[in-house]
């Protein structure tokens, strides 16, 4: 990498780094509520109330988990782990995806008032576990639990995601995800990271050696982490929006001021 290159690489990881340590404290100042579940007993019809309230806690749990997995990225960037700082940014990027499917499917059935299919979809959101369910399935578990749902399937969520990103192609969610996970199995991705080659002048016979990554290597995923930012505010604003809840709307404008120079608060 040419000189050019590498001051390049080191601004944009400079700009984007500052804007995720700024986002941080935005999502941090969303207060998670008390949520009680409505007093409907198990069996009888679910109420539009419930289904609603099975919707929240999904939202303020996945902010939960997000803005913790945003603030571990940024301690490991400190840090300079830079193979660990690509594991949370693809995870970033998973919840992102995930809220926007969530949204998606969730206003199909709230739309129906089918509070019934509401439920039974956010069940397999908010408990599913295809771990448990095969462990189930093997006996391994007393019979006398529910049959426990399975969550949607990740390849499922971002194929789902592909439409958030009309304009630049019909797979750039899928696209991404591929190449964040590349970072983040045992191969040549993840690899290359830590080696250097020298390449000899007649024969070829390289010489290899292995150092830690540079900080900088990160610029290849941070943008991810920081555009994920983006569509779990905005979608889980719109979803709570729907329910009377504006939680999320001070974090929304938020960051669009940090990320858009020419952001301005609507009087």
């Amino acid at each position: 990498m040419d000189g050019a290159v590498k001051m390049d690489a080191a601004m944009e990881l400079t700009r984007t780094f500052k804007e995720l340590r700024a986002v941080l404290p935005a999502l941090d100042a969303i207060q998670t509520p008390e949520l009680v579940r409505p007093d409907v007993p198990q069996g009888q019809p679910v109420t539009q109330e419930l289904a609603n309230w099975s919707l929240r806690v999904y939202a303020y749990s996945i902010l939960s988990q997000f803005r913790e997995m945003l603030r571990s990225t940024l301690l490991l960037q400190d840090a300079a782990q830079v193979p660990a700082v690509f594991l949370c940014c693809r995870a970033l990027f998973e919840m992102a995806a995930h809220a926007y499917y969530v949204k998606k499917h969730g206003f199909q059935h709230l739309d129906k008032k089918d509070y019934q299919a509401t439920w039974d979809f956010m069940i397999s959101v908010n408990q599913g576990s295809r771990y448990m369910r095969e462990r189930q399935k093997a006996g391994a578990l007393p019979h006398k639990l529910h049959e426990i749902a399975e969550g949607p399937n990740i390849a499922k969520v971002v194929a789902c995601f592909n439409e958030y990103f009309l304009e630049r192609g019909k797979k750039e969610a899928t696209e991404n995800y591929s190449f964040l996970s590349e970072f983040c199995h045992p191969n040549s991705f993840a690899f290359t990271n830590h080696i250097e080659v020298e390449e000899p002048q007649t024969g070829v016979a390289a010489r290899v050696t292995f150092s830690k990554p540079a900080p900088e290597t990160s610029i290849q995923v941070l943008p991810d982490a920081l555009f994920s930012c983006m569509p779990l505010l905005f979608c889980m604003d719109e979803m709570l929006k729907r329910m009377n809840d504006t939680g999320f709307d001070k974090a929304c404008q938020e960051f669009a001021r940090i990320t858009d120079p020419g952001f301005h608060k609507a009087d």
